[in-house]
């Protein structure tokens, strides 16, 4: 009969009868404000995936929108012109990780403040 009493489906003179019982009454609120708010976080914690995997399937799109975009952009960017940008992009050189340590071509340096992205562990392993 418990579940009854969760779902709001226990008659009113059967509430009536519990009276009667101040213990067991007690023992059957506090029961149902358990149940409430475990299952009003059950639907948070619900509407949260929810919410994740919309914004992933979001981020998603965008990309493929922003791919699409370039795709249908490139026929009409001249060949000399293209060369010209991917020439100064130098991306045949190799990406200096630090100082004096040459890396791989085909990346782009990007400069930053040491404090922005902090690590205590060198990510770069060397083999050979």
């Amino acid at each position: 009969q418990l579940y009854k009493i969760s779902l709001g489906m226990f008659s009113g003179t059967h509430y009536d009868m519990l009276m009667d019982y101040p213990a067991l009454m007690t023992a059957i609120f506090v029961y149902v404000v358990t149940t409430v708010i475990f299952m009003l976080n059950l639907l948070i914690a619900q509407l949260n995936c929810s919410y994740q995997a919309t914004y992933q399937d979001m981020v998603g799109f965008a990309r493929l929108n922003r791919g699409k975009i370039v795709t249908e952009t490139m026929p009409a960017v001249a060949k000399k012109r293209w060369e010209r940008f991917s020439g100064a992009l130098r991306l045949d050189e190799r990406v200096e990780f630090g100082e004096g340590d040459i890396g791989l071509s085909g990346g782009i340096q990007v400069w930053e403040p040491a404090s922005a992205n902090i690590t205590t562990v060198d990510m770069i392993r060397r083999f050979g």
